[in-house]
Parts: structure tokens; sequence; C-alpha cells
């Protein structure tokens, strides 16, 4: 996942009563490179004292902790924040039922991997931004303007600007190289299709050759990258269908 410099940090809860374990999935959070702020709790006693809701934007909750169990905290949470992703680590595949019934959006096994915390750290992100309505500025002929990502279509290069396709057929064009707009607009909401084009993959309808768009325009895929770009897409749709749960 390529992360924009400036993106917001997630603000992530850890609720581990084993630091061993504590201290490896803060480690694999620092290597997805996806800025965060994380406050580990010994206990769930210890979290409950300082939850409010909206004050998290993901919570990893081990299921077997002394007195109450991640899945007590759980059921805690879901009283005041039905929003927030929480991801059970566990030992055991016991808890699969309460899992769904708590709405928590992984069950991870320990050990744990670094693709399933990379999976609810970009899932995290798609529930944030798109629950913010995030938006992004730039400058067009001298003036800033502020774009809602929500609206956007795709940001096309054309003649040494960036020219950004909204959903109501207007475009906006900028100086701001499109290289730089890749770092900008947040992934994996926004796909690099071709060197032409970034997409939003929240506007995109149907994959053949290219991308279609709910408008009826089309996007550019690199043809020697097809596979690789419809799977990152195939990713993005899945785990946007979760966040909607």
């Amino acid at each position: 996942m390529d992360t924009p410099a400036n993106m917001e940090a997630l603000r992530i809860a850890i609720c581990e009563d084993v630091k061993s374990e504590e201290e490896t999935l803060i480690a694999l959070i620092s290597e997805s490179r996806i800025p965060a702020e994380v406050q580990s709790f010994p206990s769930g006693e210890d979290f409950l004292e300082v939850f409010e809701a909206g004050a998290f934007d993901l919570i990893f909750l081990d299921v077997y902790m002394a007195n109450l169990t991640g899945v007590q905290v759980a059921e805690r949470i879901r009283e005041d924040d039905t929003q927030v992703v929480i991801v059970f680590t566990t030992t055991s595949e016991d808890f699969t039922r309460e899992s769904y019934r708590l709405n928590a959006y992984k069950y991870m096994l320990k050990p744990i991997a670094y693709e399933d915390v990379l999976d609810s750290l970009e899932l995290a992100i798609i529930k944030r931004d798109h629950a913010q309505g995030a938006t992004v500025q730039i400058v067009c002929d001298g003036e800033p303007v502020t774009i809602h990502l929500a609206d956007i279509e795709y940001v096309e290069a054309s003649n040494r600007r960036s020219i950004f396709n909204m959903e109501d057929g207007t475009t906006h064009a900028t100086l701001t190289t499109i290289d730089a707009l890749e770092k900008l607009l947040p992934s994996p909401r926004f796909l690099r299709s071709h060197r032409a084009f970034i997409v939003n993959l929240d506007r995109v309808v149907d994959v053949d050759e290219d991308f279609i768009m709910d408008n009826g325009t089309r996007a550019y895929i690199r043809v020697k990258d097809f596979r690789k770009i419809k799977h990152a897409y195939d990713d993005y749709l899945f785990n946007s269908v979760r966040s909607d749960l």
C-alpha cells in the first residue's frame, strides 16, 4: 500500500495482556508504514476506563484476557460505538460466532501475520475516510479549490497538467503532477491504474480492458499490470462491503 505522507494517523487501541504479543502487533503496525497513534492497554478494564465513542478508528482485542474477555469488552464497546473497527486476536477459533454477533471485522489467529494486520489497517482507513467525507485542496489558475474526494471520478494527466474529472461532469485543472497527487490522494480508495490515470475505486461500476466509471467514462488500465490492478480493485471492493456491514 502506497501511503500519502500527509495521511491522518489512524487512532489505534491494543488491548492485550501478554507483553510480547503487544510488542509484536505494534511492530507489524510500524512495518506497514501507515501513520498510526497507538495506545496499549494490559486489560479490558483499563481500556474501558478511557474508552469513548469515536475515540478510536481501530481496536485490537485479545479474546483470552483475565477477568473481562475481549468478547465482553467488545459488547461494552458496541453499546456506545457501532462503527469502530474491532479486530479479535486469539489462539483459538472458539469465538468465531461471537465475532459475527459483535460485528467484528476480522478474527486474527496467533501468531499474527503481517498480511492480516495490513488488511485491518486498510479497512479502518476506508471506514474512516468514508465517514469523514474527506476533501483535498488543489490550486487551479492560482486559486485554492477544495474538492470532496467522493465527487472525484478520476484524475488524468494531460499537457503537463492534472485534470480532476468530477461526477457532475465538471473538471478542475492543476499544475500539480499526477505523481504528487498519487501520494496525496488516499489509497487504497484511489488507485494509479495507468501512468496518466488515478481512479476513485468508489466510482467504478465495471472492469473490462479499462475501468468503467459510473458516469459512463473510461479510465485506462496499464495492459501489463492488468491482473495486479484488477486484484487491487477486487480487494478494495471486498473490504468496502465489509466496512458497510
